[in-house]
């Protein structure tokens, strides 16, 4: 499993987690976070979204939060 896909244009269909994550609302089902990674933002009470410094002109994920606060 990779950390993230930022490099490419969708995530790997074979990511579990993070297709879990996409169904539960977590993350939008553009994300291009890892699952592992994901679920670990989630198991620490983070926004996976809030934390993220991927491209959000491919995930269309929610805004960064400022000064790299994730909660």
């Amino acid at each position: 499993m990779k950390v993230h896909y930022f490099e490419q244009n969708e995530a790997d269909k074979d990511d579990i987690h993070l297709e879990m994550s996409i169904a539960q609302g977590y993350v939008p089902k553009t994300c291009l976070l890892g699952g592992l990674t994901v679920f670990g933002e989630i198991g620490e009470g983070k926004d996976p979204c809030a934390g993220c410094a991927g491209p959000r002109g491919k995930c269309h994920g929610r805004p960064e939060a400022p000064s790299g606060k994730t909660r």
